[in-house]
């Protein structure tokens, strides 16, 4: 499937487009669409969510966290 796209300006009312040969002939599908003339909008940057829970840590328990999987996989029967 072959496509076009081009911006043109409409001139009372009226669009005049000049179509390659590989169309002449076939039955083709219009679609109009207005350009956004207006800038994008300006998204605020996201707060990251690093460290929030560290005041719930317990320090003494990270140790055991790192072999507690390992360590209940071999304890069980």
């Amino acid at each position: 499937m072959e496509a076009i796209r081009t911006i043109e300006r409409v001139t009372h009312g009226e669009l005049h487009l000049q179509l390659p040969e590989a169309f002449w002939g076939k039955e083709v599908e219009v679609i109009i669409l207005a350009t956004a003339n207006e800038p994008a909008p300006v998204t605020k940057p996201r707060k990251s969510l690093r460290g929030s829970l560290k005041e719930y840590a317990h320090p003494e328990r990270m140790a055991r966290e790192q072999t507690a999987w390992s360590d209940a996989v071999s304890d069980a029967p």
